[in-house]
């Protein structure tokens, strides 16, 4: 049986009390913000059809509830009779004829709303294929990141 003798650990120099003596307020040194120069050449088709129409997506459910209450608060505020009887008085209509049906605009929103969900995403996508294009034939479009602000925070 063979005993192999253990090294002796390397030692740190850390303070005797350990860091909680170092006031946060005081640095020894001073780090600038690190900047950076990035090109973006290339974004991905994929990923900009799920972020555009989950973005999409959230602002149609944003409007719908959004017109849903007004529409609420208006018919409750009387707002909505009134816009009924002055299409009548400006004769568009004839008298008590005119009715706003809020079923069936909800209906008329919950069908469109979809239908403008998907063409602004494919409209995203074509876009982003344009940007694909010219930073291929340009070289992309570059930006300078910084770690920090240059001015201290508070």
């Amino acid at each position: 049986m063979s005993v192999v003798p253990e090294r002796p650990r390397p030692m740190t120099a850390q303070p005797p009390l350990g860091d909680w003596l170092k006031d946060p307020e005081v640095e020894g040194t001073k780090k600038r913000p690190e900047r950076r120069t990035v090109t973006v050449r290339r974004i991905d088709l994929w990923s900009a059809l799920k972020v555009s129409l989950a973005l999409y997506f959230c602002a149609f459910v944003v409007f719908l509830v959004g017109s849903m209450a007004l529409w609420l608060g208006a018919r409750q505020a009387g707002l909505l009779g009134n816009v009924e009887h002055w299409v009548e008085v400006l004769g568009f209509a004839d008298d008590r004829t005119f009715h706003l049906k809020g079923p069936a605009v909800l209906k008329m929103t919950a069908v469109i709303g979809p239908i403008v969900v998907v063409l602004g995403s494919l409209a995203t996508v074509a876009g982003v294929a344009v940007f694909n294009v010219a930073a291929r034939l340009f070289g992309g479009l570059e930006m300078t990141i910084s770690d920090g602000d240059d001015q201290p925070s508070r």
